[in-house]
């Protein structure tokens, strides 16, 4: 009998498909199919509850924004409507015409009735005097010698210079009067006064050897050389950093390196400007040129800009010490000094601090070294190398030295 023979007693089991469990049979075990496990158990699955939710949701959403677009339409169309209806109104109101009601016809007022003349009593006649009747009073009235008329007196009075004197008399430089000028006018040949006043206006005329002219007006930019302090005057100078030409570009008239001389004065004003004032320009070819023009800043402004000490640090601190000294020796002569009683009439008694002689003379010196510090004008620094600009003050002619070098 071989392995794979089934016993006769089992045939019947393995006919029919059922074979008993053997649990000594090894194989029996293995030759078990296992249980496959479910691997879409746990994953999820749409119902149809949530399916109608999720449909409920949109329909709602698209109902909603299509409402908002009708309600948008609507709103639209409101306006546009309302702009059409302005826009006939106001045409409508254009196109109207006023109706001018027709004026009445009113008839011509007649004209109204001549006044009548209002009658005038007649004047009495003078009876004519008869020849030789005179009165004593006429004669002497007709021999008595009558003055120069008002016209004559006035006619003479322009002729002699005094008419209308009250600003000055004949002769003193005083404004003329109205006689004089009308007689003045009326004379033969006289211009009027407008036309007097006018004979003072100037006239424009070309510039004179422009090919080397140093026009009025021109900057000369230079750097200072010295340091300038003007607690005392002195003398300064500088060197030209540009070239200068002519007005009209053609000429070099000072070249890069000139130099600048200038004077200013000391303890001046009380602002943050020197008043320099430049005299004289030397070139490096040999020209030397005399000229008196100020000195600005780099905007046109009158003076040089600088450093400005007013001195207050050694006014207050001099004035403090000699008040301190003062009343030291103040107080020591009214603390140990002797003093001196005095008794009244009535039985009061006043005591005298000693007044010290040498405590007068600090207070006085201190007054006076007080004034000193405060009458001390303020100090203004410039520091060389600064720059510095001249306005030339007056028109310089260089055709007398230029000629012989071209």
């Amino acid at each position: 009998m071989s392995q794979n023979t089934i016993p006769p007693e089992h045939r019947d089991n393995a006919d029919s498909g059922d074979i008993p469990e053997e649990r000594g049979n090894p194989y029996f075990a293995s030759s078990r199919h296992a249980e496959v496990d479910d691997l879409d158990a746990g994953a999820p699955s749409l119902r149809a509850e949530e399916g109608q939710r999720l449909n409920r949701r949109a329909l709602l959403f698209l109902g909603a924004t299509l409402l908002l677009i009708l309600v948008m339409a609507a709103l639209f169309l409101k306006m546009f409507n309302s702009g059409d209806k302005q826009a006939n109104n106001t045409r409508q109101a254009r196109a109207e015409r006023p109706i001018v009601p027709d004026a009445p016809q009113v008839e011509p007022a007649l004209p109204a009735a001549a006044p009548e003349p209002v009658p005038v009593a007649p004047l009495p006649l003078e009876e004519p005097q008869e020849y030789g009747r005179e009165s004593l009073a006429d004669v002497r009235r007709q021999q008595r010698p009558t003055g120069p008329s008002l016209i004559d007196r006035r006619i003479s009075d322009s002729g002699s210079g005094t008419f209308g004197a009250g600003a000055g008399g004949p002769g003193m430089g005083g404004p003329e009067g109205a006689g004089a000028q009308i007689a003045r006018t009326a004379e033969p040949g006289a211009q009027p006064p407008i036309q007097a006043q006018l004979a003072d206006t100037s006239f424009a005329s070309y510039l004179q050897k422009p090919d080397t002219l140093l026009l009025r007006g021109t900057y000369i930019r230079c750097v200072l050389e010295t340091h300038i302090v003007t607690d005392v005057s002195g003398f300064t100078s500088c060197v030209v950093t540009e070239p200068v030409y002519s007005v009209n570009g053609k000429s070099l008239l000072l070249p890069k390196g000139s130099k600048v001389s200038g004077s200013y004065s000391g303890g001046s004003g009380r602002t943050n400007r020197v008043a320099v004032i430049w005299d004289r320009i030397t070139t490096p070819n040999g020209l030397d040129v005399l000229m008196s023009s100020p000195g600005i800043d780099n905007l046109g402004g009158a003076g040089h800009p600088g450093d400005l000490d007013n001195h207050w640090a050694s006014k207050i601190t001099s004035a403090l010490m000699i008040s301190l000294i003062a009343d030291a020796f103040k107080y020591e002569g009214e603390k140990h000094g002797p003093q001196r009683t005095t008794i009244s009439d009535n039985g009061t008694t006043y005591i005298e601090p000693y007044e010290s002689e040498t405590a007068k003379t600090m207070q006085r010196l201190s007054e006076q070294m007080i004034s000193q510090q405060m009458a001390r004008s303020p100090t203004i620094t410039i520091n060389q190398g600064t720059v510095l600009n001249v306005y030339v003050a007056k028109d310089v002619d260089f055709s007398g030295v230029l000629s012989s070098y071209q």
